[in-house]
């Protein structure tokens, strides 16, 4: 009797396919071979000729003695009490909410933080030091074509515009970056990156280069900006108040002073009269001089509690994980390299295999047509 279920049909059916592309790929083993071997050899030169690229990274933690943070979320709590915002309290307006911690990445990602970077000091191991744009430049030091096209085609433009805004007064007060500084901001971004870890409340800078000490420099000199940053932004309106009330704090001072000599040289060019003229004066002169005193006594406070705050408000950055050298490569991982070359070569071998047969019936199909 005759078994014609279709599930085994189908099945019969897919097992003879199988077997069929499994013939026709051992009939090409030859060129299987050849091009596996070709590709390899391919990626063990790619895999050998990729520079040599260092990893080195920090972890820290920002804080404030004024954190609040009971509240909200442990990570994010404390970095958005860095920047003066209150979790618990997000549904009332704050003055000082004026940045969001997830920004942080931002910063470093602005052309203000990366034209600061460039004038910044590296250090090689002989001692001698270059500025991190000097050290671009060295790198960028071959010749490149698309560089080339564009500095005497789109940079001739870029270079009138620069011009035009340094003969133009009006155009003072935006700010224009030149071709080369633009190149080198690009190639420093590609060289750093910024983590930040909104559960855990930690920031993770990374930098990366062919020459391990260089890395190392660079992670300490995005972080020590990228802190300096933090700082100003989270410290910029308490300063100013506090730089007010110095100023009036002084000026009132002054005032104050001056009426104290005033008072007593008074009390002294009028010893022996008690006269009620001589009384009503001085009892005036008191007054304003109680007045001013006060007034004087509550700036000083003021003054005072703004120093606090400054304290109080200005992070402190807890390092979890050091800075080192680096001594052992990041990249190029150069088993993976040969392996995803090989790889390619199988696959390539393989389509090819299967696929030349069906072509070449295809393409007498035509001819006999024609």
């Amino acid at each position: 009797m005759t078994n014609n279920n279709p599930t085994d049909m189908a099945h019969e059916e897919d097992s003879i396919d199988i077997i069929a592309i499994l013939k026709t790929v051992w009939d090409g083993r030859k060129l299987l071979v050849k091009s596996i071997l070709a590709f390899s050899i391919i990626g063990c030169i790619v895999a050998l000729s990729s520079p040599v690229i260092y990893t080195s990274q920090t972890t820290f933690v920002p804080q404030t003695s004024d954190d609040q943070s009971s509240s909200a979320p442990k990570g994010l709590g404390s970095l958005a009490g860095l920047v003066g915002i209150d979790l618990s309290s997000m549904g009332s307006s704050s003055s000082d909410s004026y940045l969001s911690p997830l920004l942080y990445t931002k910063i470093a990602e602005s052309e203000e933080f990366s034209i600061n970077l460039l004038s910044e000091q590296l250090m090689n191991l002989e001692g001698d030091s270059l500025t991190i744009k000097e050290y671009l430049l060295k790198d960028a030091g071959s010749f490149n074509l698309i560089g080339f096209i564009k500095k005497y085609t789109i940079g001739l433009f870029s270079s009138n515009s620069s011009e035009s805004a340094s003969i133009n007064p009006a155009l003072d007060a935006y700010n224009f970056i030149s071709l080369e500084d633009f190149g080198m901001i690009k190639s420093l971004r590609e060289k750093f990156s910024i983590e930040l870890n909104d559960k855990e409340g930690y920031i993770k800078v990374i930098a990366s280069d062919q020459d391990a000490f260089v890395s190392t420099q660079l992670v300490s000199l995005v972080t020590k900006n990228l802190q300096s940053r933090i700082i100003a932004l989270r410290t910029n309106k308490i300063k100013e108040r506090l730089d007010y009330s110095k100023e009036q704090y002084d000026l009132k001072r002054s005032e104050f002073e001056s009426l104290q000599n005033r008072v007593a040289r008074f009390k002294d060019s009028n010893k022996n009269i008690s006269t009620a003229k001589f009384l009503s004066r001085l009892e005036r002169l008191q007054s304003e001089y109680t007045l001013q005193e006060s007034i004087l006594t509550n700036l000083a406070g003021e003054y005072n509690n703004n120093k606090i705050k400054l304290n109080k408000n200005t992070p402190i950055f807890s390092v979890i994980d050091e800075v080192y050298v680096p001594n052992e490569r990041s990249a190029p991982k150069r088993s993976m390299i040969v392996i995803i070359w090989v790889f390619l070569g199988l696959v390539l071998a393989v389509g090819y295999i299967l696929a030349k047969k069906p072509v070449m019936d295809l393409l007498s199909e035509f001819k006999g047509d024609a």
